[in-house]
């Protein structure tokens, strides 16, 4: 993908964050992320003047569609993009000249935001019970399908006798009470909503790590060794938010409710994203192995040659 293919795809679909004030005159940095609890940071740096306080004129592009991060990078259509780890993974070990620049959410036993539910009056109980039953989630062939298979694997079953069909986090919940499918992985605010008619089974992300990084934010080497000053910034703003958010939960629903349209109601009842505040390597390297046992990458690598040296 072109940049002039890549800046049209993102301008049919998307709408831009305001400017903060102050900003102009600024260095600016332009970025894409799809509007998630685990992207908030982005968004908590932009609406409290923290990218301002660091000399970054910050416009935020937020997509319909995910998969446009990495091909809008690469192209130059944006500086900087946020986007799921895996993805990040992938692209590099494709060849993509990427490098990344800070963290986002992190995925913490402690503080649970994966969910593999089935309905309130299931008759299955344990991850042996999923044997031969037909589960829901989307994308398939991703980290929630393969997770639930091998955290079925570490409970002694066979997870190539899960029956997998691709629906939409939000179609989940129908499709379980009409008996489509008997249960499903769902990330929040998803499962949240589904909190009167589901129950919780397991917790499939497990199968990877207790801990490890879920998210983060990417550039291309040639623009970090053009820009380092701006990717420091940038840096230190994210890791200002992602602390401001790891401590303001109620301020920062605040701010999700108006950029992600989640409603108040799911804010306060799920469980919100941590977010971490530097790439540790230790944090990366379970998504990487895992991914290379599972065919995602065509092998493993050493977590810190995608993270990016000033």
């Amino acid at each position: 993908m072109n940049r002039s293919t890549a800046l049209s795809l993102l301008g049919g679909i998307v709408a831009s964050a305001a400017r903060p004030a102050g900003a102009q005159g600024l260095p600016q940095v332009r970025t894409v992320a799809t509007a998630l609890d685990q992207s908030g940071a982005l968004y908590y740096a932009h609406d409290l003047g923290i990218f301002t306080k660091h000399g970054l004129d910050v416009t935020i592009t937020t997509p319909n569609d995910n998969a446009l991060a990495v091909p809008s990078v690469v192209s130059n259509a944006v500086d900087i993009a946020y986007t799921n780890i895996l993805a990040i993974e992938q692209a590099f070990r494709k060849g993509l000249p990427i490098t990344m620049v800070a963290p986002a959410a992190v995925n913490d036993a402690r503080w649970p935001n994966n969910y593999l539910l089935v309905p309130k009056d299931s008759p299955i109980k344990t991850p042996l019970d999923l044997q031969g039953k037909t589960l829901g989630t989307s994308p398939l062939k991703n980290l929630g399908d393969t997770c639930t298979n091998a955290w079925v694997e570490q409970h002694g079953g066979d997870g190539s006798k899960l029956k997998w069909v691709e629906i939409p986090y939000i179609a989940c919940g129908e499709a379980m009470a009409t008996g489509r499918i008997d249960g499903a992985f769902i990330v929040e605010p998803f499962a949240t909503r589904l909190r009167d008619t589901t129950r919780l089974l397991g917790r499939p992300y497990e199968a990877i790590a207790k801990r490890f990084l879920g998210a983060g934010y990417f550039t291309t080497k040639q623009w970090a060794s053009d820009h380092p000053d701006l990717v420091t910034r940038f840096a230190a703003a994210i890791r200002e938010a992602s602390a401001w958010g790891n401590k303001n939960q109620a301020k920062s629903a605040l701010i999700l409710e108006k950029y992600a349209k989640v409603d108040a109601d799911t804010l306060a009842h799920m469980t919100r994203s941590i977010y971490a505040e530097t790439i540790v390597p230790a944090e990366l390297q379970p998504t990487i192995d895992f991914a290379a046992k599972y065919k995602f990458l065509d092998q493993t690598f050493p977590a810190s040659d995608l993270i990016w040296k000033a």
